[in-house]
């Protein structure tokens, strides 16, 4: 069994902090009183996230959030409600139910998907769904106004530069260990690589932009993807190959073997795999090694253990 670690805060809001005049609102909207509640363990967001069940037998999936606890998390759920409502309709996603914005306080109510959370690692029939989900959603058109991964996720093409002209360079990369004498030996080639990531990224598909097993829920034989603040269009195999190094890391097997076993590897050059593998290990390396977030806790070990696996991917590229 896997010791990776699990997408979790321990922040997360519980739902004794809504206010009543909060609950008040939702049960207005919902038609019916609360009766039960159940938060959900899982992702790094601080505000309420889980299921509600309500005394007329109907049930939603609500996030809660504080502009005065989490003032980040605000724009970043308006974000999410705007992406949600123009997803187009063969999109495997919960929709939106309704939005309430009431003083520092936003609610998101998302129907309530009849499924559980994925485990492609440990159940084949999860792989299988999950495996598909990411063809079918390969296959969808972005919606025009979402910008393009590599001007959203700008930050996930600029690490190994940012490592490369950190003061504190050093350090940084002496807390990789055996890795960090990889990537000392070959920044140049990084920086490079990291550059053809703005190109190979390019394409007008639908991006999910954080695909993780905790970001699925599989319903059926359908995984239906959840948690969409990220999207934006670009190449149709970003999600897939973005989402590998959890999948390696929770003991699923090498990334790059199961990147190349999928139909969407097909039409991806070895340049622009490489590319985008670098980015990717850049992203997950170099933030592992900046300061601890209180807001977010855990993120940096979260992010140190998907680098590993990202940069043996990156290193069978690269020779």
């Amino acid at each position: 069994m896997s010791s990776a670690p699990l997408p979790h805060n321990p922040r997360r809001m519980a739902w004794v902090e809504v206010p009543d005049a909060v609950v008040t609102e939702i049960e207005e909207l919902a038609g019916s009183a609360v009766a039960s509640v159940e938060g959900s363990p899982l992702g790094f967001s601080p505000g309420f996230a889980g299921l509600v069940d309500f005394a007329d037998g109907s049930r939603l999936f609500l996030k809660v959030m504080s502009a005065a606890r989490d003032p980040w998390s605000i724009e970043f759920n308006r974000r999410e409600a705007r992406v949600v409502q123009q997803l187009p309709a063969q999109v495997q996603a919960p929709s939106l139910r309704w939005v309430i914005e009431q003083g520092d306080w936003l609610v998101l109510a998302y129907e309530a998907i009849d499924g559980v959370p994925a485990e492609p690692t440990a159940d084949p029939a999860h792989r299988e769904a999950m495996w598909r989900g990411f063809n079918e959603l390969a296959m969808v058109a972005a919606p025009a106004d979402l910008p393009a991964f590599h001007e959203y996720q700008a930050d996930v093409m600029c690490q190994w530069r940012a490592l490369a002209d950190a003061p504190d360079r050093a350090a940084r990369i002496a807390s990789l260990g055996a890795d960090g004498a990889w990537v000392e030996a070959n920044l140049s080639r990084l920086l490079a690589w990291e550059h053809d990531a703005i190109e190979a990224s390019q394409g007008d598909r639908l991006v999910h932009g954080d695909v993780r097993a905790d970001n699925v829920i599989v319903a059926g034989d359908t995984a239906v993807f959840v948690d969409w603040p990220h999207a934006s269009r670009g190449a149709p195999w970003l999600d897939f190959a973005g989402y590998l190094p959890s999948y390696e890391m929770y003991g699923g097997g090498s990334a790059s073997e199961a990147f190349r076993a999928h139909p969407l590897s097909e039409s991806v050059s070895t340049a622009d795999e490489r590319a985008f593998v670098a980015a990717l290990a850049g992203y997950f390396t170099v933030q592992s090694t900046e300061p601890p977030m209180a807001a977010i806790h855990g993120i940096r070990e979260f992010q140190r253990a998907q680098a590993i696996p990202a940069l043996t991917w990156l290193r069978e590229l690269a020779d």
